[in-house]
């Protein structure tokens, strides 16, 4: 299992849970509470990668630990180690970082509506799907050769193409790429 993980990966990571949320938006016009789970992952990965990880320029190489709870009698109190201030940074950056994701989430899925609605059709009839017959739907909906080079963007913005890993290379064995994370890294690794 890995244990360190490249920025790259954790928001490409955050792109993939916000995926959900903003492909329920574009197919339906609006947001339902489904991707709650997504949503609290999202938030406690980008607060990491602020708080703990130094993986944010405006604060820096800092790691303002977890806050932490300490029981004193019928209730939990939370401490800190920052000020008041440095929480609302800290909150700032989580925040812009979220966005940030999601709007490249936005992008890549109506860049690719024609494949995203080939999978919302199919989900609807089957209800579950693989990665592997994932990517077979958006390929031909997108009129590519199913398991052939695909074009993506990276977290800054640069659109590359990429080819899908042999299988001995994939992550989970499911058909996904290295290019897309198979697993998103919990808030607890």
């Amino acid at each position: 299992e890995r244990h360190i993980y490249k920025k790259d990966y954790i928001t490409d990571s955050l792109v993939v849970r916000l995926g959900g949320r903003i492909a329920e938006e574009l197919v339906y016009g609006h947001l339902s509470t489904g991707a709650q789970n997504d949503l609290v992952g999202c938030t406690e990965l980008a607060r990491k990668m602020v708080r703990e990880w130094g993986m944010s320029d405006r604060i820096g190489p800092m790691a303002w630990g977890s806050q932490g709870a300490v029981f004193l009698g019928e209730d939990l109190v939370h401490t800190r180690d920052y000020s008041d201030e440095t929480a609302r940074v800290i909150d700032e950056e989580v925040e812009r970082i979220l966005r940030e994701e999601e709007e490249r989430a936005r992008k890549v899925l109506g860049g690719h509506r024609a494949g995203l609605e080939a999978v919302a059709r199919s989900l609807l009839e089957r209800e579950t799907l693989d990665g592997a017959e994932v990517g077979r739907l958006v390929d031909t909906a997108m009129g590519h050769k199913a398991g052939g080079p695909r074009v993506t963007t990276t977290a800054d913005g640069e659109e590359i193409e990429v080819s899908p890993a042999p299988d001995e290379d994939r992550i989970d064995g499911t058909g996904t790429d290295m290019a897309t994370p198979a697993r998103a890294p919990s808030a607890g690794e």
